[in-house]
């Protein structure tokens, strides 16, 4: 059996392989949203489910910051972004022209973002015990996300 190895260079992807990364990585948050919505849909376990609108919210929206300035945002994903997700809304909302944010969806985001940028949506903790994650909001989040993807989909696809 053959043995490949691969080493990562500094390198520099030209503007093909740039739009690449972002359609893959939009593709992956578009999954991950229609993940929730069908795990939702037959009884999987909510906060799995908000931990996937999360991810899905992220992975998205950072892929719309690419496709605005891959250069720009590929160095800022992780830092200052990072998993926070009013961090991620607020940077695409002002790039990409999407649906503004109502103080309700604040509100909703500020709520998924403590648990998701903690990591309490995945790993096991007193939450589970004491709490019933079927009371944390997510309807909002995923609406505008919908929206905001409907609006995305016609500027990526209009694009070479």
């Amino acid at each position: 059996m053959a043995t490949v190895n691969l080493k990562s260079s500094a390198g520099h992807l030209a503007d093909p392989g740039k739009r690449m990364v972002a359609e893959s990585m939009y593709a992956k948050g578009k999954s991950f949203l229609g993940a929730a919505v069908l795990l939702r849909r037959h009884g999987g376990d909510e906060y799995v489910v908000l931990h996937l609108i999360c991810q899905g919210v992220e992975i998205t929206l950072k892929a719309l910051l690419l496709f605005k300035d891959y250069d720009h945002y590929w160095p800022r994903l992780r830092r200052p972004l990072g998993h926070n997700l009013i961090r991620i809304v607020t940077t695409a909302s002002k790039e990409s022209g999407l649906p503004p944010v109502s103080k309700d969806l604040a509100t909703e985001l500020e709520a998924l973002n403590l648990l998701y940028s903690n990591h309490w949506l995945r790993y096991g903790t007193f939450r589970d015990i004491l709490g019933r994650p079927d009371t944390i909001a997510s309807d909002l989040t995923l609406h505008w996300i919908f929206a905001a993807i409907c609006l995305a989909d016609r500027d990526v696809a209009g694009k070479p």
